[in-house]
């Protein structure tokens, strides 16, 4: 044995042979909604004291996770879980609640006594370690991927609102990585700004303004507003986003880079 050399710290023995235990997985189909009160819960009788959720903002939704549940919810708690969540708590049985989401999964990697960690930089990034971290709160931090863009040239008249995706196709939640408004009238400043709303907006404030077009200049007869988005967003389930503005444009860009999740 060369002297030089540190023992290690992981039991590659016990890994070898099964003694330790590996990050082990589950896939849940959560295109069928299952709920306690309709009886159409899904029970997994599984066990372990480390759990996480695989962090795919993409193809991963959300649910209701309920840990060693042996009665149907009168005492457990009911956990929501969405990609990236973590726990480390004992269990011998889950039971799971969700929403039916179309092409949606839910991916848990369980096992014994593994840790993990949310990533530093990214919040699709997981570390996983054996020293027990004070936090495990995954958070939505700039430069996560996105997966749809939006841009227009369209000037749009007054009050009438150009959508950038619709309340329905919001199913799970929305994340707004970007956006960018800019927005110019003859002899006249004209309002611009984006809405989250559960339908079209009739005004400028009708809604959740996630974006204003607040700086402005002018150039000749014509006045221009512009805004950029100051760090990324979560936009709730259900809500569709919305361009609008006050008074007709004369010309007009706007952009969005966004995640429906």
């Amino acid at each position: 044995m060369n002297p030089l050399l540190k023992t290690p710290s992981s039991d590659f023995a016990g890994i070898r042979d099964g003694r330790n235990s590996l990050p082990l997985y589950i896939d849940i189909d959560l295109t069928i909604a299952r709920s306690i009160n309709a009886n159409s819960h899904l029970v997994l009788n599984i066990a372990g004291n480390s759990l996480f959720v695989d962090a795919d903002v993409i193809n991963g939704g959300s649910g209701i996770v309920h840990f060693q549940d042996t009665n149907l919810g009168s005492s457990s708690a009911p956990f929501y879980v969405a990609p990236g969540f973590i726990a480390n708590v004992g269990f011998t049985q889950l039971l799971i609640e969700n929403a039916a989401q179309a092409g949606k999964r839910m991916r848990i990697f369980y096992g014994v006594d593994i840790d993990f960690q949310a990533g530093v930089t990214s919040s699709t990034n997981t570390n996983i370690s054996n020293s027990l971290p004070a936090s495990k709160i995954p958070v939505y931090q700039a430069g996560l991927e996105y997966s749809s863009s939006f841009k227009s040239t369209a000037a749009m008249a007054a009050n009438t609102p150009e959508t950038i995706f619709t309340p329905a196709a919001n199913a799970n939640g929305a994340i707004i990585h970007a956006a960018y408004i800019n927005s110019s009238a003859v002899n006249n400043t004209t309002n611009s700004t984006l809405i989250a709303k559960a339908s079209a907006p009739a005004s400028i404030t009708d809604g959740d303004v996630i974006l204003a077009a607040t700086a402005g200049f002018s150039v000749s007869t014509t006045i221009v507003t512009y805004g950029n988005l100051v760090q990324p967003i979560k936009i709730p389930a259900g809500k569709g986003l919305y361009a609008i503005c006050s008074i007709g444009e004369a010309s007009a860009f706007r952009s969005s880079l966004f995640t429906l999740l």
